[in-house]
């Protein structure tokens, strides 16, 4: 070798440890849950050999998924995020297909339900176990221990306009059999249950709540209301005035109406339907420890805020008290969450469909 090669090399050298040990990806330096905790640490310098992590979410919106992996990455410098995002069905298409033709792309799989992560996931081997840090600040009933855990939740209740109901109309919203009352006739629209967390909903509701059933849901669609694709579109008709509130509907929504100053309140009921989505590790994860970095970052009280102001959803930390909308008074906590029990919905399911097209959707008269 000679000495003008060795020089280079020995500089070559030293720069990489430089950026190893002093630089941009030094756990030593990382400004949270790194330097705070040796497992954190040691999986970060594991990452930071792999480089990226490729995430595929539920979360359809790009620039809440964005913001959220923003805060994953000023967290752990070094690592770069690979995202697909897409709606439930379709991110979950994705993932089985992928999977059961061998092709190992996915590091990190989010997704709205239990089902498949208690089902084909566990039993294809198409996930791998694994138990973050934090996994006990999360409630079982809402979780597949030693899978997967709730990152956020959904909550179904009932958005209103803050300008038009009166405080008759809203104790009303606040009760479900005053879903049902007469006076609600033509005044207002509804989120179809398109999407897995309003099937749960309705499932639970007329399916399993024996105080509501087939007779209230009869009660509610008598009063007209006009569905629209998804809870966004139809929350956005109230706080055009078209209508005095919206329901089924998901706080996540409301809470993003309500951020941007619109006239929109949000009322829960006696209880809560909730649907978690839940995070997990893919089998054969190609950068495995850049994968259970981003795990336990996304159940983090860091990863739960970040989670919180991105994408407006509810967290289900039990430690914590984290709200998409703090101090305003429009906006009901839920004062009991339950949960559909993911066996029964997966035979039973179908039939809350079948009851909302029924009398709401494409084949009512």
């Amino acid at each position: 070798m000679t000495k003008k090669f060795a020089l280079v090399f020995l500089v070559v050298v030293a720069l990489a440890l430089s950026s190893c040990s002093g630089g941009q990806g030094d756990p030593a330096n990382a400004p949270g849950l790194a330097s705070g905790d040796p497992r954190i640490a040691e999986l970060y310098r594991a990452a930071l050999q792999e480089g990226q992590v490729t995430l595929y979410s539920h979360v359809t919106a790009t620039e809440e998924i964005s913001a959220f992996v923003d805060a994953f990455k000023k967290e752990f410098p070094g690592i770069e995020v690979q995202v697909t995002n897409k709606i439930g069905s379709a991110i979950l298409t994705t993932f089985l297909s992928e999977k059961r033709a061998g092709k190992d792309v996915a590091d990190v799989i989010q997704y709205p339900g239990l089902e498949p992560f208690q089902n084909e996931f566990r039993t294809e081997g198409l996930v791998q176990e694994y138990t973050p840090s934090t996994a006990a600040k999360y409630p079982a009933e809402a979780s597949v221990p030693g899978i997967a855990y709730p990152w956020l939740a959904y909550t179904t209740g009932a958005a209103y306009n803050s300008d038009k109901i009166t405080p008759r109309e809203l104790e009303l919203l606040r009760t479900y059999q005053g879903w049902a009352d007469p006076s609600w006739k033509g005044r207002i629209d509804a989120g179809s249950p398109g999407s897995a967390s309003l099937q749960h909903a309705v499932f639970y509701w007329t399916q399993v709540d024996q105080q509501l059933g087939r007779r209230w849901f009869e009660g509610f669609a008598a009063n007209r209301p006009v569905a629209f694709v998804s809870p966004t579109p139809a929350v956005e008709r109230v706080i055009a005035g078209e209508f005095v509130a919206s329901y089924p509907s998901l706080s996540a929504v409301a809470a993003r109406a309500m951020d941007n100053g619109a006239p929109i309140g949000w009322a829960t009921q006696e209880y809560a339907v909730t649907v978690p989505g839940l995070v997990g590790l893919a089998s054969r994860a190609p950068h495995p420890n850049a994968a259970k970095l981003m795990v336990e970052f996304t159940l983090s009280d860091a990863g739960q805020r970040a989670m919180v102001d991105a994408v407006k959803a509810d967290s289900l930390r039990t430690d914590l008290n984290l709200s998409p909308v703090q101090g305003n008074q429009r906006f009901d906590q839920p004062k009991r969450r339950v949960y559909v029990q993911s066996d029964v919905f997966a035979k039973q399911g179908r039939a809350a469909v079948d009851l909302w097209n029924q009398f709401i959707g494409p084949g009512r008269n």
